[in-house]
């Protein structure tokens, strides 16, 4: 455990297409090594956007432990990091999928990955509304997410929520509006926020 104690990273965390990738690879541009969610590497992956209830199980608990070893893999310069998601957000997939013995056996794994990764230095919560979402979704054009709902977005969003809400008392958290704030294109928005996560995790950088 000692290994992993001085780990510091980052985690994004909102719905999807809210623009998690997008604000790690600005980071990236000022020193902070991203880490990227495999996805596609996630064997359940596609079987799950064909069927949430039938494969949330194995879909949510592989995407948690492929998060835990990445971060684990890519700590060894001792660097601070940003992640792409947040376990934050594997825990909201989990309680609007899962339930009983089940939901029981996901927490079980979560709390073991909580002792022994530090938690992170700072969560970005982008808040991003449904209606921009599924929009978004629908232009990048991904065959397997053709059958997100508009209702899925309301739940999954929903749940971030609640697990923010549970976690700001004892987390530095950033909540930051993506779908008005344009931190794609405009460079002045890339500036500001650059700035925000810098005061936050008090690291030297000059931009």
């Amino acid at each position: 455990m000692d290994k992993f104690q001085n780990i510091r990273h980052i985690e994004i965390c909102g719905g999807i297409a809210s623009g998690k990738t997008t604000f790690a690879s600005i980071l990236s541009k000022i020193g902070i090594d991203p880490i990227y969610e495999s996805f596609q590497s996630n064997p359940f992956w596609e079987a799950f956007y064909a069927d949430p209830q039938k494969y949330t199980f194995e879909t949510e608990i592989s995407f948690m432990l492929q998060h835990y070893h990445q971060i684990k893999k890519q700590s060894a310069d001792n660097e601070i990091m940003v992640c792409d998601y947040s376990f934050l957000l594997d825990m909201a997939y989990a309680e609007i999928g899962l339930q009983g013995s089940r939901l029981d056996a996901f927490k079980v794994v979560y709390e073991e990955i909580k002792k022994e990764l530090p938690p992170p230095a700072l969560i970005i919560h982008l808040q991003c509304d449904p209606e921009t979402e599924l929009t978004r979704i629908s232009n990048r054009g991904r065959t397997v997410e053709k059958s997100i709902t508009m209702d899925f977005l309301r739940s999954l969003n929903a749940a971030i929520e609640s697990q923010i809400i549970k976690a700001r008392p004892h987390t530095k958290i950033i909540t930051i509006d993506s779908a008005k704030m344009d931190f794609v294109d405009d460079k002045t928005s890339q500036k500001e926020l650059i700035a925000l996560v810098l005061e936050k995790t008090k690291k030297a950088q000059v931009i």
